[in-house]
């Protein structure tokens, strides 16, 4: 018997090799990957909604996205089990199930949370530099923190975030719920930060801001300043993709 189904995949990547999650036409990409396994194994195509657009070498641990799809029952188990083996070993996806018809990955997602690693030591580690950002100058974490406590709240975060072509006139307010810088062991340093939502490159460049004031070459004060000044170019440089993960979204309903 045929019928409609709204389908939740909750999936893991890591970003090195990937252009990003979005789908963009001779380069490889997350969203390519996933949507081709699909139609392989589904026999049709699918639109995928996804909770967080990562960019180019942006991991995830916690990725949600959704789709509709019309036919027979999906087997969530078979459908994993495929997938995996299709888009393994860099995309794993962890569970599949279907939900109610008014979920929707992005649209019904109240936030997400992200880590940023730092390894601040004079020597790098090879084994993950490609999922950590190495900093050989030292850094004042209690000054990060400080900087990080500043951006909680909403704010307009144009200063922070660069914005999607075609989309002038899209609103950039945001709020933060939460920003922490964590020392861990081996002199790596950890930040999580949780919003409602993040426009493009909005964490990377709270990064970068947190570790100009760590590094003592800008006070935290300026935080609001920056937040002020609705310009680009005030802000620090970005800090670089590979450090970023995607740890979780947070949906009405979840347990």
């Amino acid at each position: 018997m045929a019928f409609a189904q709204n389908i939740r995949i909750d999936l893991t990547y890591k970003g090195t090799r990937f252009r990003g999650f979005a789908e963009n036409p001779g380069v490889r990409t997350v969203e390519g990957e996933l949507r081709s396994a699909l139609q392989q194994v589904l026999g049709q195509s699918v639109d995928l909604a996804v909770a967080g657009r990562t960019d180019a070498g942006v991991h995830a641990l916690g990725q949600v996205v959704s789709f509709r799809i019309d036919g027979a029952e999906v087997d969530s188990e078979r459908l994993r089990n495929s997938l995996n083996r299709l888009c393994g070993p860099d995309i794993q996806i962890r569970e599949i199930r279907e939900v109610d018809t008014d979920f929707d990955a992005r649209f019904t997602a109240v936030q997400r949370l992200y880590r940023y690693n730092l390894l601040n030591s004079l020597i790098a580690d090879p084994l993950l530099s490609d999922i950590e950002w190495h900093i050989k100058e030292p850094l004042d974490v209690e000054e990060m923190n400080r900087t990080a406590q500043r951006f909680l709240g909403e704010h307009d975060f144009t200063s922070f975030c660069r914005r999607p072509k075609g989309q002038t006139g899209a609103s950039l307010v945001r709020t933060i719920h939460h920003a922490q810088w964590h020392p861990r062991p081996q002199q790596r340093i950890e930040f999580e930060i949780a919003a409602n939502a993040f426009c493009h490159q909005m964490v990377r460049s709270i990064v970068g801001f947190c570790v100009s004031v760590g590094a003592h070459k800008r006070p935290a004060h300026d935080v609001e300043a920056v937040l002020n000044a609705r310009d680009r170019s005030s802000a620090a440089p970005i800090a670089p993709p590979h450090g970023l993960t995607l740890i979780h979204v947070t949906y009405p309903k979840d347990d």
